[in-house]
This record gives structure tokens, sequence and C-alpha cells, in this order.
């Protein structure tokens, strides 16, 4: 019957249109807020050559500027304002002109430890991204206790803290932790490389669910290598993750525009 082919047709258009990838340009005029793009001082960037060739990768992805974010992790890479600083004179002294990246300015990914909330006790972290949020992580098996505190400090401060990379981490489980946390405070960001597979099958289920259900607000790469970056080239998402995706590059372009 006639009325059984146009069902059939209206079926196909729509099962087309939900498995259609995402088009847009993912990265296009985007700031990278976490990287470790500055040489030599934590597990990222080892020399300048290295750095130079991450900022054409960054480049090619249509990345428009970054901000370098190593880590401050004093059992690991106990850095401090000054040799961050110190890496990032050094790189903008040797950056190739041909380079138009913005590297305009620099932060720190925090580890919320002990020594973290020790610190901040005593003053406010000076390592900001536009001088308002900043960076945490904890440790991958770590729970959420510490954390919860460093935000309520955070917010005392009139400083909003980006929580990295959330679905990383193995004890949180359940939406509703997630939600919890945003509830107290905490924007979210994600690992662009979650989506590929880079630290597992499980990692990129939970930052799938995190991205329909849009509790993220930021997107970075958290790159650590030119391969990191040249991995990116190859990410696609669906039309549904690409919606969730176009909802957060409007609300960064808006916060990091330079």
């Amino acid at each position: 019957p006639r009325e059984y082919v146009v069902i059939l047709k209206k079926i196909k258009k729509l099962m087309f249109s939900f498995f259609k990838k995402h088009q847009k340009p993912l990265f296009e005029e985007l700031c990278d807020i976490h990287n470790h793009l500055l040489p030599g001082i934590d597990d990222g960037s080892k020399n300048l050559d290295t750095s130079t060739k991450m900022l054409h990768t960054f480049e090619t992805l249509g990345f428009k500027s970054t901000i370098p974010t190593p880590h401050i992790y004093k059992e690991l890479y106990p850095n401090t304002p000054e040799t961050i600083k110190e890496a990032f004179q050094l790189l903008k002294e040797h950056k190739d002109h041909a380079n138009t990246i913005k590297v305009n300015s620099y932060a720190a990914e925090y580890m919320v430890d002990e020594v973290f909330m020790k610190n901040l006790e005593k003053a406010s972290p000076l390592l900001l991204l536009n001088d308002t949020y900043i960076l945490l992580e904890i440790n991958f098996f770590g729970k959420t206790t510490m954390l919860k505190s460093a935000c309520f400090s955070l917010c005392q401060k009139n400083i909003t803290p980006i929580l990295a990379h959330p679905e990383r981490y193995h004890l949180i489980k359940d939406i509703s932790e997630y939600q919890n946390l945003k509830n107290q405070g905490f924007y979210f960001q994600l690992n662009a490389l979650s989506l590929m597979g880079q630290y597992g099958p499980e990692v990129k289920q939970k930052a799938e669910k995190l991205l329909k259900e849009g509790l993220y607000d930021f997107v970075a790469t958290d790159a650590h290598s030119v391969n990191d970056l040249k991995k990116l080239k190859s990410l696609s998402l669906s039309k549904k993750l690409g919606i969730q995706w176009e909802s957060i590059r409007e609300f960064q372009l808006k916060l990091f525009s330079s």
C-alpha cells in the first residue's frame, strides 16, 4: 500500500538523521584552556622544539589561542609561579613568528591534596584562567571529600573551580554524583581525547554520557604531546553529541575569546 511505502521512507529518513555525523568544525576559533605545552616542567612537552610543533598542530586543528596549564603537584611536579613563568617566557621568546596562534597567558592545573588545602588556607592560588577560574584535578582513584572542601573555600574567595576531565575519576560513577558536584559550584571540562578512547572504553562511555546529559561547560585537549593533538584530527561526533558540543563551544567562546 502507498501509505506503507510513505511510512518506510519516513523511518529511513529518521534513521539517516540519527546516525548522521556532526559536520561543523570542532575546535575552530576556540581557546584551549588545558594543555601541557610549556617545555620541560612536567609530563608534557620536553623541549622547545616539541612545544613549537605542538603550537603548529594546534593551528591545524583550528584553535585561535591556547593557555598552557602545567601541573602543580608537590609529589611529582613541584612547580611554582616562578618556574612556570620562566618556561612561559622561554616559549614566547622562541615562538615561531609564522605561527599565528596566540599564547598570551598561562595558568596551572592544581592537584587537590593536603598541600593544596594548606596553601589555600594561607592565600588564594595565583595561576588562574582569566583571573577567575582555577583548573583542578584529583588522583584518578581519589575520593571527592577534599575536592568539595576546596570548592567551598574557593567559592568563598570568588574563584570558580573547573574540574579537569571528570570522566576519568574512577570513584565518581553515577550521574547524580556529578550533578552534586555541579550543584556545589564546579564547572566541568571535557578532555576531547576521552571521546576517542584515549583513556579506555569506560572513560569514553562516561564522557559520552556526561556530554549527552549536558554536564560539561568546557572542552580542552589536555595535550601532552604532538601525537595527542594529531589524534584529534580524526575526532568525529554523532549529530546528538555534536549539538551538545556546539553549546559548549558557544559558552567557551564567550568566556575565552582571545
